[in-house]
C-alpha cells in the first residue's frame, strides 16, 4: 500500500510537471505592422505682415489638384488657419499640388484690393510665380507663407 502511495505520489509530479511545460506556453502574438501610408500632409504656418493688426486666424488655405484649378479657384480642399496660423491639410494621395492662403479683410468673399494673400510659390503679389508641391504617401510636406496686403 505503501509502495501505491509512493507510486501514485511521483504520477501526480509527474503530471504537474508535464502540465507546466515551457514548451506548451506560446509567445504573445505581436499584433501585425500597421498597413503603409497610402496619403501625405501638406502643414505649416501661416503668418500676417509685420505690424498688421489682423489675425491669421480662419485664413483660408487651399490646395489645388493642378495650375487649371488654382486659375478657376476649384479647390481640392481647403482648411481655416487656427488663431497661430497652424493647418493641416491631410489625406492627399501622392501627386503634385498648389497652395495658397487668403485673408479676407473686406468681407466681400473674393480676393480683392485689402485682403491678405499669398501663394506657395516664388515673388508677390501680383508678380508671382506658383510652385508645385509634391506630396508622397507618409509625408508631411512643411508649408509656411507670410500673407501680403493687396
Amino acid at each position: 500500500m505503501k509502495n501505491v502511495k509512493t507510486l501514485l505520489f511521483f504520477l501526480v509530479l509527474v503530471v504537474i510537471f508535464i502540465g507546466c511545460d515551457k514548451e506548451d506556453e506560446s509567445d504573445p502574438v505581436s499584433p501585425p505592422p500597421p498597413p503603409p501610408a497610402t496619403t501625405g500632409t501638406i502643414a505649416g504656418t501661416i503668418s500676417v505682415p509685420p505690424g498688421s493688426s489682423s489675425s491669421p486666424a480662419n485664413t483660408r488655405v487651399a490646395v489645388y489638384a493642378n495650375y487649371d484649378d488654382w486659375l478657376n479657384d476649384r479647390t481640392l480642399r481647403t482648411v481655416g488657419a487656427d488663431a497661430n496660423g497652424n493647418y493641416s491639410i491631410g489625406n492627399l494621395p501622392p501627386g503634385s499640388y498648389y497652395l495658397d492662403a487668403w485673408k479676407d479683410q473686406n468681407g466681400d468673399a473674393r480676393i480683392s484690393f485689402g485682403d491678405l494673400y499669398n501663394v506657395y510659390g516664388s515673388g508677390t503679389w501680383p508678380n508671382y510665380q506658383l510652385s508645385p508641391i509634391s506630396v508622397a504617401a507618409g509625408q508631411t510636406v512643411p508649408i509656411s507663407l507670410q500673407l501680403v496686403l493687396i
